[in-house]
């Protein structure tokens, strides 16, 4: 049985999800474990273990993923964003665009046996640094809203749930709210995570605020019987080489989704059939609400096939065989004259690994909130170890 070993940063939607999709290969001949970066020891790496490093680019992953080089032994890296690509100055952007970051990504990346991607334009951008990268079909679990009560309701919601770094793509339909509104008496716009910027919440504009569990994250939407679901993607390389996670999600919660005419969507959502696509303009998105709110039939319609389009095509049980074949070749074709992973230069690299990203969390900490909120969380972290 092939052994993967899952490196994570922190407890986030994707990991979640790759938790999923690992529990599910156990059938297909793999099995895995979960620890976090900054917890892996040495010993966690037996000589049958394939480290799979998700979303790292903490400067720890270059120590390791350099001991593994010099040892020879193979590693997956699992990526669902274009990290390099990220624009702004919020805290993620600040973070993934600091050098150290990007040289522990690059390397980790340049260096791994199989890079898996759920997109065909990450994978092409990636590719400038590793050949060896695979695109696997991303994946629903059903069985998350098995039971879910949905809310009765007369209005029409109208509703877009994520994290807080979507704001800027929710700029695209601020502008519709009102409008929709005034014209559509019965509307209700629902933001659960985020809320677009200057749009104050009032009878008919709600806000839920974010969740970290995942699963409570789908069964809210599923439970909030949501008529229409936005989708919008500002077209920038960074949300082109995103996965289709809102088709996926609206889908199968049997909901009619507007998706920005942009890949990940474009090539997956059949325009008119399993959901509407529309050109950022304001004018589109407004005409495509429109078509739904005015035709019940036709958004009935559009959520029915879609919830089937996404129960044959990204179903668990039958997207795992794929993820469970790749696992089980990379375990046949590793190198088998492997060498022992202690060396006194890699206890070099962790100790100004973990040097790096104090230095890193600080200045990011510091650009979001000045020297206040530095003392506040060290104060805490004092505190907690107390």
């Amino acid at each position: 049985m092939a052994s993967i070993l899952m490196v994570i940063e922190a407890k986030i939607a994707t990991t979640y999800l790759l938790e999923q999709i690992m529990t599910a290969c156990r059938v297909h001949g793999v099995d895995h474990q979960v620890k976090f970066l900054n917890e892996l020891q040495i010993d966690d790496i037996t000589p049958d273990t394939i480290p799979m490093f998700v979303r790292c680019g903490d400067p720890l992953v270059l120590s390791w993923a350099q001991l593994l080089v010099d040892a020879n032994r193979s590693y997956i890296y699992y990526i669902d964003d274009n990290f390099w690509r990220i624009i702004g100055d919020n805290p993620l952007a600040v973070y993934y665009q600091h050098p150290i970051v990007r040289k522990s990504l690059k390397f980790a990346v340049s260096h791994a046996e199989t890079v898996i991607v759920n997109s065909s334009e990450l994978a092409t951008f990636l590719s400038r640094f590793n050949t060896r990268v695979v695109v696997l079909p991303a994946f629903f679990d059903f069985s998350i809203i098995d039971g879910v009560a949905q809310s009765s309701v007369e209005e029409i919601r109208i509703g877009f749930a994520g994290s807080p770094s979507r704001v800027d793509d929710l700029d695209l339909i601020a502008p519709l709210i009102e409008p929709v509104l005034e014209r559509y008496p019965k509307t209700v716009f629902e933001f659960a995570g985020v809320l677009p910027k200057a749009i104050a919440t009032g009878a008919r504009v709600r806000f839920f605020p974010h969740t970290g569990d995942y699963t409570t994250y789908i069964r809210f939407q599923a439970s909030r019987n949501w008529a229409i679901g936005l989708a919008p993607l500002v077209d920038n390389e960074a949300n082109r080489s995103k996965t289709d996670n809102k088709y996926r999600e609206y889908s199968a919660c049997r909901i009619a989704g507007v998706y920005s005419n942009i890949p990940p969507y474009r090539g997956v959502v059949k325009n008119g059939e399993t959901g509407i696509m529309v050109e950022n303009t304001i004018e589109c998105w407004l005409d495509a609400l429109s078509i739904l709110i005015e035709s019940p039939e036709k958004q009935k319609r559009l959520a029915e096939l879609a919830f089937f389009h996404v129960k044959e095509r990204y179903d668990l049980s039958v997207v795992s065989q794929e993820w469970g074949n790749l696992f089980t070749k990379v375990d046949r074709e590793r190198s088998r004259n492997i060498k022992p992973l202690v060396n006194w230069r890699f206890w070099c690299r962790k100790f100004c690994g973990k040097i790096e990203r104090y230095k890193i969390h600080i200045l990011v900490t510091y650009r979001q909130g000045g020297f206040y909120l530095v003392a506040k969380r060290v104060a805490r972290r004092l505190l907690a170890s107390a």
